[in-house]
């Protein structure tokens, strides 16, 4: 495996792969462009052709080709590599064995796609359809940019498309575009618009038909499971707006099709949709690696509030600044967008904090106009507050709900410090262990020192004789920097070093981090002399030395604290010789 993913990189070229992504201007020896995974005014994203990796000055994101392509499409490594293998003309080693057949179902499924579409556009009832669109709001670019379609009435005539094609109708039953009635297999979706869903890579997986005359049948008919489409993972419209996330860094979630094409039409563009299933963790995560703030834009029934509760939860447990859009009087950011398309970009972007929704939300439900009435809201909205950090954001929210009691404020306090003190609050908070209870040291705040300085030593390997003096490997803390530093003694006699034989000689993650590095000292220290790289780094190792020592410091008192606690009096005579020993 390692050697193919190295063949990939051989054959795709980043400069080339990027640049279909993003302008890319030669800078010196390298390429330049503005992120696309921040705002980012002026051009801090850099691709080295040399080293095959890019890093962005601006946002510290970094990496090669696979890690380029994951984070851009937001796919997993597994996808990525198989996109790039066949990009490249390798075949994988491993390549999962139900490939040729999730390969023949996004086929069938695409190819579908293209008859809904096709069938809507050149006849007469498809054109009906296409109207019944167009007199709800959408234009004729819109349908085209996430390819509605039409499905006609009658039994078969996706099937037999389909069997000129050269697809059986068990193969298509089992893409989800047939269904089984009786002995016969006949079109799942007759008489319906369509609404393909693509998966992250715009792959059509699935649709939803929406019934155009409802005659005892489901208005919303969706594809079944099959291998390619989970309706708990997919997104809709995700595909299109993901660019848009991300330069927003917020993702607008809605609940229907129609509610996502008519936001993206009145310009909020960076929105998703449910599709209307429940919310789930694995679309949420799917949402994180695009944005940090996840906007609520369900709809005002009741059981879009209850929705938006859920939704809470799971994003708040994953610490998502999360925001809710009150549609103020529409019922969903469908029929905000027919009445007033300024009006739904305006709730967007005043969307409010969580804490505002559950006020508005239990005083609707509760009422206020009795004790009993003030005490259920009261027990909805404090455990909320109870988990704020901001002592002064508590402060406002309890004079807030107060003055939806029309209540005084001090009657409040006492219940906050009870919900405090029990965090009984219906949001989850963070699970991971108390950082107190462990004896690891915390390593983020050492990553950066220690890449630095080794970035600055294998950019210029002389580096190492001049300053061998202040090196030990006992400076180092992570362990990636430990077998980094050892590997890199190894290969350095004094008189020449070969920068291949020190990344042959690590495994590939780490490879392509220390590459990354290479490329940030590289250009961060071009044009400064020698000698004041040479002061720099002297620096940061004296810092690394004084971080590693006040860990051994710390470490050691932890250990006399217990011998202390524990009345072992030998074991604490020999930690007291110690401490002296070495402090």
């Amino acid at each position: 495996m390692m050697d193919q993913l190295e063949e990939i990189r051989r054959r795709v070229d980043i400069v080339e792969f990027i640049g279909q992504y993003l302008p890319l201007k030669k800078a010196g020896r390298n390429y330049r462009s503005v992120c696309p995974f921040h705002s980012d005014k002026d051009p801090s994203f850099m691709v080295s052709p040399d080293k095959q990796i890019w890093h962005c000055f601006g946002c510290g994101l970094g990496g090669d080709i696979f890690g380029f392509l994951m984070k851009k499409e937001g796919i997993e490594f597994p996808e990525a590599l198989a996109q790039l293998a066949d990009r490249a003309g390798i075949e994988l080693a491993n390549r999962p064995k139900d490939w040729g057949v999730k390969n023949k179902l996004f086929a069938i499924n695409e190819l579908s796609a293209k008859f809904f579409e096709k069938y809507m556009a050149d006849t007469a009832i498809g054109r009906q359809a296409a109207n019944y669109l167009i007199n709800r709001g959408l234009s004729a670019e819109t349908i085209k940019q996430f390819n509605l379609g039409y499905a006609p009435a009658g039994w078969d005539y996706l099937a037999k498309f389909l069997e000129r094609r050269g697809y059986t109708k068990e193969e298509a039953e089992k893409a989800g575009v047939l269904t089984r009635r009786s002995q016969n297999v006949i079109d799942k979706f007759r008489h319906r618009l369509m609404f393909p869903i693509t998966n992250i890579s715009g792959k059509v997986v699935g649709f939803t038909g929406r019934v155009l005359e409802v005659k005892d049948q489901p208005k919303y008919l969706n594809s079944p499971e099959t291998p390619i489409f989970n309706k708990g993972r997919i997104l809709y419209g995700l595909s299109v707006t993901k660019e848009e996330i991300q330069k927003s860094n917020a993702v607008v979630l809605v609940e229907g099709q129609m509610d996502a094409l008519s936001s993206y039409q009145a310009g909020v563009k960076n929105v998703v949709a449910s599709s209307g299933t429940a919310f789930t963790g694995e679309q949420l995560e799917t949402l994180r690696r695009y944005a940090e703030t996840l906007i609520l834009a369900l709809d005002a029934d009741s059981a879009g509030s209850e929705a938006t509760k859920r939704a809470i939860e799971l994003a708040s447990a994953e610490d998502l600044d999360v925001k809710v859009a009150l549609l103020e009087g529409y019922k969903d950011p469908d029929e905000c967008v027919k009445a007033d398309p300024a009006k739904w970009r305006e709730i967007v972007e005043r969307a409010v904090p969580i804490v505002d929704f559950y006020i508005d939300y239990a005083t609707k439900k509760f009422g206020v106009d009795s004790v009993s009435a003030k005490k259920k809201v009261a027990a909805e909205v404090l455990p909320v507050i109870a988990l704020m950090d901001s002592p002064v954001e508590k402060d406002q929210y309890i004079k807030h709900l107060a003055g939806a009691l029309n209540i005084d404020s001090n009657n409040l306090y006492e219940a906050l410090s009870k919900a405090v003190a029990g965090k009984g609050g219906r949001l989850p908070t963070h699970k991971g262990k108390d950082p107190h209870e462990t004896n690891e040291p915390v390593l983020d705040r050492f990553d950066w020192l220690e890449k630095r300085v080794l970035g600055m030593v294998v950019a210029q390997p002389d580096r190492l004789g001049k300053v061998a003096t202040d090196f030990a490997t006992d400076i180092w803390v992570t362990a990636w920097a430990k077998k980094v530093y050892a590997e890199l003694k190894n290969c350095y006699t004094g008189k020449e070093f070969s920068l291949d034989e020190l990344l042959a000689k690590l495994d590939y993650p780490d490879k392509v981090v220390l590459l990354e590095i290479l490329m940030t000292v590289e250009e961060y220290y071009a044009d400064m002399p020698d000698v004041d790289v040479d002061q720099e780094l002297r620096f940061y190792i004296n810092l690394l030395k004084q971080k590693n020592t006040r860990i051994a410091l710390a470490e050691l008192n932890r250990q006399i604290v217990v011998a202390e606690k524990s009345g072992d009096v030998a074991k604490l005579q020999a930690l007291l010789e110690e401490f002296n020993q070495r402090f």
